[in-house]
């Protein structure tokens, strides 16, 4: 079986006061899920803008990523050398967004699959994907 390279927005979603049920349903049940350094990254720096504004939100976000890199201890996967290999191979069929391009690169050199409700943003990289909300 294939581990996951879980998107920002799956593991976002699971701090909605009404989350989607099936995205709740699938992070419990899968067994090898996987985060990239990138998806902790970009919910802090959603929870310093949001500091901007409603300062209790960003605290409750920030301990909230505390508990993600508890439980994915041993599975937050960096952009190293062969991250960075890949990400240079990616072909180039359109201007590449940075993020979702080494995400993409990051699943190609673990051999996961992308689990993103965006899978549209992923179709040029040749990687696979699931939507744990369809």
């Amino acid at each position: 079986m294939r581990g996951y390279l879980i998107d920002t927005n799956v593991i976002s979603e699971l701090t909605k006061a009404r989350p989607n049920r099936g995205a709740v349903e699938w992070v419990a049940n899968v067994r090898e899920g996987y985060v990239s350094v990138l998806t902790l990254g970009e919910i802090m720096r959603g929870a310093t803008l949001k500091r901007l504004r409603h300062g209790s939100a960003a605290d409750r976000i920030l301990a909230w990523i505390d508990r993600v890199e508890r439980e994915y201890a041993g599975r937050i996967l960096a952009v190293d050398r062969a991250v960075v290999g890949r990400w240079a191979a990616l072909p180039v069929t359109r201007t590449l967004p940075v993020i979702d391009s080494l995400l993409a690169a990051t699943a190609l050199a673990h051999d996961l699959v992308v689990a993103t409700r965006n899978t549209r943003d992923f179709e040029d990289f040749g990687v696979e994907t699931l939507d744990p909300f369809a």
